[in-house]
């Protein structure tokens, strides 16, 4: 059962990030690409029908996971809690701006909130990249001892990390940039013209980038885990889903070239889906990486009700329903906007 749970927590956070993350791409695409009244018109049309329909993914993730694993839930909590709660804080706000911006005409009120849209939106990537790349680094476990904000030495070899280190920050920009192309490509995919020619040169760059992060991320994880990748070595045939993370990567590069705009949206939807798989892959067992001695496992994390039925039904049932209105709202809302 407790690897029933691991896949299904896999599968929760990986629906956010793949819905809300071209939600929350697009609106850092406002925030720094839409240069123009039209430019910014066209962005915000592209996710006005279907942006609150994915938030529901997270919050149904952190629910499951504190029951389910509770222990390994209080410690993230201890050790994140304030980053979660500004995390919420900046969704709350993120959706009364977008609100606000559609509901004003004069410019002056419909910049402003248009402003605190994109940049709401940026933070709760911020957030949340920082806070997944400190589980994929490691926490102290128990909180036997408390995380530094920002590390006191950015060297790889200190022993005194904090939240901030030049791992997470490497692993941060990494999920950030892959979320801004996710949101990239949405755009693109819901437009048409010239604005679409703009995008795509800023994937195709950002594309490149994000292929050298990749491959400094998979040699500082394994620097910092030398048994980080020993699932692979044990079953060669999962090396499947990283090098599917890397060609979905290569194709965004050569997106200019393509007939159509759906191919570069496949493309990144393939990414971050084989990108996490390839993550919860090296990571099993772990629910988090530690920076001690003591591991946070799906077996020693005080796992509850492994056994009822009930609860397995409930939380199979939320998710039928969750993923159904998911799909009908982006069937609903599929195409090119007007």
């Amino acid at each position: 059962m407790e690897v029933f749970w691991y896949i299904l927590l896999f599968v929760l956070l990986g629906t956010y990030i793949l819905l809300d993350g071209y939600d929350l791409g697009t609106g850092v695409v406002y925030l720094f690409f839409a240069d123009s009244i039209e430019e910014k018109k066209k962005t915000i049309k592209s996710i006005r029908s279907v942006w609150d329909a994915n938030e529901v993914w997270i919050f149904s993730f952190i629910f499951i996971l504190y029951i389910v694993f509770p222990k390994f839930s209080l410690n993230i909590f201890n050790v994140f809690g304030g980053y979660i709660l500004l995390f919420i804080l900046f969704m709350l706000l993120k959706t009364i701006a977008f609100n606000l911006m559609l509901t004003f005409e004069n410019k002056k009120y419909k910049d402003l909130f248009g402003f605190l849209f994109g940049f709401f939106s940026m933070m709760m990537i911020v957030f949340i990249s920082v806070i997944l790349s400190n589980i994929i680094r490691g926490i102290y476990p128990d909180n036997e001892k408390e995380l530094l904000f920002i590390s006191q030495s950015f060297s790889p070899f200190t022993e005194n990390t904090g939240i901030l280190d030049w791992f997470t920050i490497l692993s941060s920009a990494l999920i950030f940039i892959a979320v801004l192309i996710h949101g990239l490509v949405w755009v693109i995919l819901k437009n048409k013209g010239i604005y679409n020619k703009k995008l795509k040169l800023r994937v195709q760059a950002l594309a490149t980038l994000l292929i050298i992060l990749s491959i400094a991320f998979s040699v500082s994880w394994y620097y910092l885990h030398p048994t980080i990748y020993n699932n692979y070595f044990k079953i060669p045939v999962l090396f499947i889903f990283p090098t599917m993370y890397l060609f979905s990567l290569s194709g965004l590069i050569g997106i200019r070239t393509y007939q159509g705009e759906n191919k570069g949206f496949i493309l990144s939807t393939n990414m971050i889906i084989f990108g996490l798989i390839s993550v919860f892959i090296a990571a099993y067992p772990n629910l988090s990486l530690s920076l001690s001695d003591e591991k946070m496992t799906i077996f020693n994390t005080e796992f509850y009700n492994p056994k009822k039925f009930y609860l397995q039904g409930w939380v199979i049932g939320l998710a039928l329903v969750f993923l159904i209105y998911s799909i009908l709202i982006h069937k609903y809302n599929k195409g090119k906007i007007e």
